[in-house]
């Protein structure tokens, strides 16, 4: 049966302010610093176009009270609408960064300290980094422009745009230390991972790879568009080093997901081989199962708070264009809906502004970008009250939910 819960007392605070269009990108990092003072985004001087390779983007600290001004540290040719250039903390450190920039024809990573100014270039560019800190997943952004626009760098041409599945490119292994980039494994080996007639003469490329929680596991979007029908895709998963590949939904539709625990995945997919929800997948070998069907009918920017007891969703536009904010309660479904955002028309496609919620350290807040007072921005949303009132709703005893 559903249970949904609207919130009292929701708390939207915008952090960022005109000139400039503000945001932070994805959704399965948090843009929080360690000690919860800062704040990580980025700053465009226009919205209404896809980026060119001679657009900057700036980068900088923002407060998360919002009553101090944009504190630019860098500045980057390699970035995208809807992944930004991949901004975020290096795990154990109060200082560091990493980014991604466009150097001498080529995209590569960046480790920032932001207290010293040193910077230090990765051998590729960046897409995950482990929670332990250890090694980071780039793969192939130039490849991603030409496929999948809105989740590419331009700028920088792919040097395997005429192979359908390269063995030179694919899943790249960073060394955080050294610097140094390993092909652990190629997309010539993924498409051999179970393959089919569909995959035969058609073009490849990966997409939104994630790290599980202990750094153990790698998750990867792997796509392709046939001649006819809609575009396929399959979640691979594989040890850091390449080893272990493996299919773990090839249901053909997947869309966002997120790590629950070092071997499973919370992932929307569906047709054709299941119905379109959201799937407890395991890395184990467990058989997929549905979660919270009733309160969560379609695709959304899934994440798990930092003690795994909650996860964030937004929505696409609906036919009053509202993308709407909540959170879901892991252990019996329980769905609160926190708060409802104009999405004009206008930005669409490659230019949309999905709210794509992030945690705070401590699951008490989450920061989004939108577009409903006509400009990009941040915004932060304190979930204290909403959880609160949610702690007086007894967990139904619904197994698993």
């Amino acid at each position: 049966m559903s249970r949904v819960l609207l919130a009292p007392d929701v708390t939207v605070r915008r952090v960022t302010q005109p000139p400039g269009d503000h945001f932070f990108g994805y959704y399965e990092k948090t843009p929080w610093s360690p000690d919860g003072t800062k704040l990580l985004g980025m700053r465009a001087g226009f919205r209404d176009r896809q980026p060119t390779p001679e657009d900057e983007l700036e980068l900088g600290l923002i407060d998360p009270e919002g009553l101090k001004p944009f504190e630019p540290f860098a500045t980057t040719k390699a970035w995208c609408w809807q992944q930004g250039t991949m901004l975020q903390w290096l795990p154990g450190t109060a200082d560091r960064v990493v980014y991604n920039r466009r150097q001498a024809g080529r995209f590569a990573g960046v480790a920032h300290d932001l207290a010293t100014g040193k910077r230090r270039e990765l051998g590729r560019a960046v897409y995950a980094v482990d929670p332990v800190g250890r090694y980071a997943i780039g793969l192939n952004f130039a490849r991603l422009a030409t496929q999948r626009p809105g989740y590419g760098y331009e700028g920088v041409a792919d040097a395997w745009a005429s192979d359908a599945a390269p063995a030179e490119d694919g899943v790249w292994r960073i060394d955080l230390d050294s610097g140094g980039a390993e092909l652990v494994l190629s997309l010539a080996d993924i498409v051999e991972l179970d393959s089919d007639a569909s995959m035969v003469g058609q073009k490849h490329w990966l997409n939104h790879a994630q790290i599980n929680t202990d750094g153990s596991r790698v998750a990867v979007l792997h796509r392709w568009q046939p001649l006819e029908g809609p575009r396929q895709t399959r979640l691979v998963t594989l040890a850091p080093d390449g080893s272990e590949a493996r299919v773990i939904w090839g249901a053909r539709l997947v869309s966002h997901y997120d790590w629950r625990c070092p071997d499973e995945i919370l992932v929307w997919g569906g047709a054709p081989a299941a119905a379109n929800a959201f799937w407890r997948v395991s890395d184990a070998g467990a058989e997929p199962r549905r979660f919270a069907a009733d309160v969560l009918t379609e695709d959304g920017h899934c994440s798990y708070s930092p003690d795994r007891t909650w996860i964030a969703n937004d929505t696409y536009p609906d036919e009053q264009n509202l993308r709407r904010l909540m959170i879901v309660r892991t252990a019996d479904g329980l769905r609160v809906d926190l708060a409802a955002f104009h999405a004009p028309p206008e930005f669409d496609g490659p230019l949309r502004v999905d709210l794509h919620p992030r945690w705070n350290r401590d699951g008490t807040a989450l920061c989004i970008d939108s577009v409903h007072e006509g400009t990009r921005q941040m915004y932060t949303v304190d979930l204290r009250p909403a959880l609160a009132a949610a702690a007086a709703i007894p967990v139904e005893a619904v197994g698993d939910a």
